[in-house]
């Protein structure tokens, strides 16, 4: 029965070292750290931007059900700008008109079509805009 005290004994006491060297380490660490000054300056707010989109389409809205095998996409950017029409059926590169508009026809297929509309830009970056057309054989009454 004694060799069973003491051993127990030997155990606590390493274990009570163990935990308190994480102690020691801890409270070390937080003190080796920098306080976080405080400032007097006012916060700086974002300046807001009036950026417009150069690239918009007009028709056909987004989500449309449609019966037709055909859809007129019609829309509006930089004059003499060259965009791209990417479809499910067709890909098409038009150029805007000297008014920023532009239109083409598109092929549809039955089901969920998306479309996405790239402009070129001078810089040659590219806008795009994207819209989503179902076509279907009856509309739903």
């Amino acid at each position: 029965m004694r060799k069973e005290v003491l051993l127990a004994v030997i155990f606590g006491i390493i274990l009570g070292g163990v935990i308190l060297y994480g102690i020691n380490l801890a409270n070390k660490s937080v003190s080796n750290t920098k306080p976080v000054e405080k400032t007097t300056e006012s916060p700086i707010s974002p300046a807001p931007t009036t950026e417009t989109k150069s690239l918009s389409i007009i028709s056909p809205s987004n989500h449309t059900v449609t019966t037709e095998k055909i859809a007129t996409l019609t829309g509006k950017a930089i004059p003499g700008s060259n965009i791209a029409i990417i479809g499910e059926a067709d890909d098409l590169l038009i150029e805007a008109g000297s008014d920023g508009t532009f239109s083409a026809k598109i092929n549809l297929i039955g089901g969920e079509n998306t479309i996405t509309v790239t402009e070129l830009l001078p810089d040659n970056t590219t806008v795009k805009e994207s819209i989503t057309i179902i076509q279907t054989a009856t509309l739903p009454e």
